[in-house]
């Protein structure tokens, strides 16, 4: 048999001890969500660069394209990393037309944890790398 008495202020020892904990686990589920966010918005401005590499019309206008369309899509989205690797592969270019080809671009972002968790200081990287091919046109003049 339990007495009102003994059980006095138990429900705010509780609560002293649950809120730390939901909101560590509302901190760490926010964090996460942040960089899946983030690899995804890489993962997409690195395939809209393969895409507009694909549009290009010779392997130095593709390698233009891809870097700039990268920048430009990631900036839409408010992310900077700060390394970025680009490596076009349009060899694709010196084939004929007429048979099948693509363009391949390879992105490497690293990017500041402090970018992807507003959380000012915060020590740490990350590094995304992304691959991605787009085909050319098949019956496109190449040069």
């Amino acid at each position: 048999m339990t007495h009102p008495e003994l059980e006095r202020g138990s429900s705010s020892a509780e609560t002293v001890i649950i809120a730390p904990t939901l909101f560590l686990i509302l901190g760490i589920l926010l964090a996460v969500g942040s960089f899946a966010t983030s690899q995804q918005a890489v993962a997409t401005a690195a395939h809209a660069s393969a895409r507009a590499a694909s549009l290009a019309t010779s392997q130095e206008d593709a390698a233009q394209r891809v870097e700039s369309a990268f920048a430009s899509e990631l900036q839409q989205r408010g992310i900077s990393c700060t390394n970025v690797s680009v490596d076009v592969d349009a060899t694709a270019f010196a084939t004929a037309p007429g048979q099948a080809s693509s363009v391949r671009s390879t992105i490497t972002c690293t990017l500041p944890y402090a970018e992807v968790i507003p959380v000012s200081g915060l020590p740490g990287t990350r590094t995304i790398t992304v691959e991605s091919t787009s085909p050319l046109d098949t019956y496109r003049e190449r040069s």
